[in-house]
């Protein structure tokens, strides 16, 4: 109870210094503010990876040099820490709200978004999650919430194909994290593999502890010969070690937030037969990508992950809707975002009536010599492409 009186008191202050965040940047009575937000766990590095994906959004935004009705934009970024907690993540979008942002990118995992969702709505503020996979966040209904990736349910479709078609697991044990966005998903994985697979397990473990004994050894004994687990990043990686130090020789599939270097260089040597999904194509295949690793490593200094491009996605979606609407008043954004058409670095994002990413992709990668090399690449409900040499290469199929 302490913290939360005492973030409440630093949200109190936050709330009296909000004016200033609207103040214009320059005294120049052309030039007009348009403040974003960004909230999330701050102090996690994959978190981190998204702010800076939205600051290199807003940098871009203000050298081109924007305006609306003879004014130029300045887009500025305010960033809050909700430290990933259900407690803390109102007070945060509340503090928002006051701050008068435009938009906010975030909140970063799924239940903290979804506590959010209620009051960005109430105050007519557009509120796009670049990382928060969960179903509820969009199923609640508010029409200024939209999500720039694909949802948990899709991506465990996605999985379950991969884990049936490729990897001819027969014989599968299930574990989640308790998150909401760990347990649907899980939830959904086992749903579709009942039908063509045996389930020898399904157990949890809280997010809070780094444990996976008992899990582990009663996987092995029931003989799994692939474990899937839905959870956060800091749990899959110990998850990977526990699995090495046990000797466990069931295959393990992890979720999208370990695509990044953190995670390779923390599972060093462990991480064979691991494999993962994740938003989007293989960084490679785009165009633009190179140019953005570019100016991102320059000014940053940092590895990039899935959701730095997500989050740089997001953020230039509500900045082309913001173009689009030639305004900067939040339901006219919101309007537009309904009608957006924007080409993203991880591919088209349009939002269907619910908020969601129309067609998402997701890629299946593995770890081969302490990398993640892709073996398959699935438009969802279209077709599904073999990218990895090693793979059957005759796959492209209907899903």
């Amino acid at each position: 109870m302490k913290s939360v009186h005492r973030l409440r008191r630093l949200l109190g202050i936050s709330l009296l210094l909000a004016p200033l965040y609207c103040q214009p940047a320059s005294s120049e009575e052309n030039t007009q503010t348009v403040l974003i937000g960004f909230a999330g766990p701050l102090s996690w590095p994959l978190t981190q990876s998204g702010q800076y994906g939205v600051q290199q959004a807003i940098d871009e935004a203000n050298r081109n040099r924007y305006s609306i009705n003879g004014k130029k934009l300045v887009f500025k970024l305010l960033a809050i820490d909700d430290k990933a907690d259900t407690a803390v993540a109102g007070f945060v979008a509340k503090s928002m709200i006051a701050a008068g942002v435009t938009g906010v990118i975030g909140h970063w995992t799924s239940a903290p978004t979804t506590i959010a969702a209620p009051l960005y709505a109430a105050a007519g503020v557009p509120h796009i999650s670049a990382s928060a996979a969960a179903p509820e966040f969009t199923q609640q209904g508010y029409n200024t919430s939209f999500r720039a990736i694909g949802n948990s349910q899709e991506a465990a479709i996605t999985i379950a194909e991969f884990a049936t078609r490729e990897l001819k697991a027969k014989r599968i044990a299930i574990l989640d994290d308790t998150s909401a966005f760990g347990t649907r998903m899980a939830d959904t994985f086992a749903d579709q593999m009942r039908a063509s697979t045996e389930l020898v397990g399904r157990s949890t473990v809280s997010n809070k502890t780094s444990d996976f004994n008992a899990a582990l050894s009663q996987f092995a004994a029931s003989e799994a010969d692939l474990i899937f687990f839905s959870g956060y990043l800091q749990r899959s990686e110990d998850l990977v070690r526990a699995r090495q130090r046990l000797r466990v020789p069931a295959r393990l599939f992890l979720t999208g937030s370990v695509m990044n270097p953190i995670f390779l260089s923390m599972t060093q040597g462990v991480g064979e037969g691991v494999f993962a999904a994740a938003p989007g194509k293989p960084y490679e295949e785009y165009p633009q990508f190179k140019t953005f690793e570019k100016n991102f490593t320059a000014k940053f200094r940092t590895s990039i992950s899935v959701y730095t491009l997500s989050s740089y996605d997001a953020c230039n979606t509500l900045i082309a809707a913001i173009r689009q609407a030639n305004s900067t008043e939040r339901h006219r954004i919101v309007e537009e975002l309904h009608k957006i058409r924007y080409k993203g670095l991880l591919g088209l994002i349009s939002f269907d009536a619910g908020g969601n990413l129309r067609s998402p992709v997701f890629t299946v990668y593995r770890i081969r010599e302490r990398r993640w090399v892709p073996v398959k690449t699935y438009e969802a409900r279209k077709s599904s492409c073999a990218s990895d040499s090693h793979a059957d290469s005759t796959a492209c199929e209907e899903n």
